[in-house]
């Protein structure tokens, strides 16, 4: 099976990364962030948005929500994943693996190191070989910066624009002028709670979905 196809990327264990995460992120933070990724192979053929709970992602690796949500924190703090972290377990998160993901061990020293595994036509290395558009290339998430400018504030850094670059992923362009709209016209100074609106609107709309075919 070829890595853009796999359920989790071999290179990925084999970079130095699972000892760096556990020692230099925090105790247990692998199994968080292989949990992430495993996800988004499953939901993604290019990186993508993960959408999902704590509370699942604490089930699936058998660990406490609050011992995930600072594995979260960390991992987001360390660069290795831009996300947004609910208030409450139960509710839906945003995750995504940064792209170019840097690891201790280059994927070319692993080519050298390993080429059984990795031989000329089959060396594909997910999270290095896609590299996400910058914002004066791409209109959509220049115009998500500025909707955030001229709603919440003129605040920006990199952790914010990785949540920008979330909500252009994963949402419509229409449904994200509202949300900031509406937080304009609310007093809503928090990039949290128009995610927030974003993913209750998209559970809403999913539930009348489900609703409509039932009848």
């Amino acid at each position: 099976m070829g890595e853009k196809r796999a359920e989790f990327p071999i290179w990925l264990e084999l970079s130095g990364l699972p000892g760096f995460v556990n020692t230099k992120v925090r105790k247990g933070a692998w199994g968080v962030f292989k949990k992430i990724v495993e996800l988004d192979c499953a939901s993604n053929l290019e990186p993508g948005v993960v959408e999902v709970s704590l509370s699942e992602i604490a089930s699936r690796i058998g660990m406490e929500p609050e011992l995930v949500a600072k594995c979260l924190e960390r991992l987001k703090k360390k660069k290795l994943i831009a996300c947004f972290i609910p208030d409450n377990f139960e509710e839906k998160g945003l995750f995504r693996v940064v792209v170019p993901l840097e690891t201790p061990i280059p994927p070319p020293e692993l080519k050298k190191a390993r080429p059984e595994l990795f031989p000329p036509g089959d060396d594909f290395f997910r999270y290095v070989d896609q590299k996400l558009p910058e914002p004066a290339d791409d209109k959509i998430l220049q115009e998500i910066v500025d909707l955030y400018f001229n709603s919440l504030g003129l605040k920006m850094n990199l952790f914010i624009l990785d949540e920008l670059r979330l909500l252009r992923q994963r949402f419509k362009l229409s449904d994200i002028k509202r949300a900031f709209e509406n937080a304009k016209r609310l007093d809503k100074k928090s990039l949290h709670w128009v995610t927030r609106q974003l993913l209750a609107g998209k559970k809403k709309n999913a539930e009348k979905k489900k609703k409509r075919k039932r009848k």
